[in-house]
């Protein structure tokens, strides 16, 4: 009988050799090679759908808010400091603030509803010559149809837009007929 001291009393040593770990770093590279470009994809994916989400969201906020407050409530892009830009980009960032004095500029004495902050990787462009979106006490959203274009790097084929009606109804929906000169692939 042998006494072997502490363990097993295995006479092979535990851990691993420099062909398994070899092996073992070769297969996690081919993973990773595989894998980084499908996860950049889905990241560059969510980095869209949470604009579109975050800006349909505060639209549909402000709407809400002009019933709530029986007050006219304006969208547009820009920031809490500098107002409205007076573009159509979105880009950047938005405000959303009840309109006390229906005169479509922000005054620091006027309600701020909402602040969304730009994306980045992806562009947000409004109707050409819609500078903002407003929304009336009775919910509406006087002037034509509008949208809100978001194209990422994925090219037109992935771009989607809202759409903005007379009634106030907000829908997400694809961009087909985008200007690829917005979009590029």
């Amino acid at each position: 009988m042998k006494i072997h001291g502490h363990g097993t009393g295995s006479k092979h040593p535990h851990g691993f050799t420099v062909i398994e770990l070899m092996v073992t770093v070769s297969i996690a590279s081919i993973l990773l090679v595989t894998a980084i470009p499908s996860f950049r994809q889905f990241t560059l994916q969510q980095r869209m759908k949470a604009a579109i989400s975050s800006l349909h969201n505060d639209l549909m906020m402000g709407r809400s808010e002009a019933v709530h407050l029986n007050t006219r409530v304006v969208s547009c892009p820009g920031d809490p400091l500098a107002g409205c830009s007076g573009t159509n980009d979105w880009s950047a960032g938005w405000i959303v603030f009840a309109d006390a004095n229906t005169d479509r500029r922000y005054q620091q004495t006027e309600t701020l509803i909402r602040h969304g902050q730009g994306f980045q990787d992806v562009l947000i462009r409004g109707s050409a010559g819609r500078t903002e979106i407003r929304f009336f006490p009775d919910g509406s959203a006087p002037a034509s149809n509008g949208s809100i274009s978001f194209c990422g790097p994925g090219g037109p084929d992935k771009a989607r837009k809202l759409v903005i009606s007379n009634v106030g109804r907000i829908r997400r929906d694809a961009a087909p007929d985008l200007n690829p000169e917005f979009c590029p692939t």
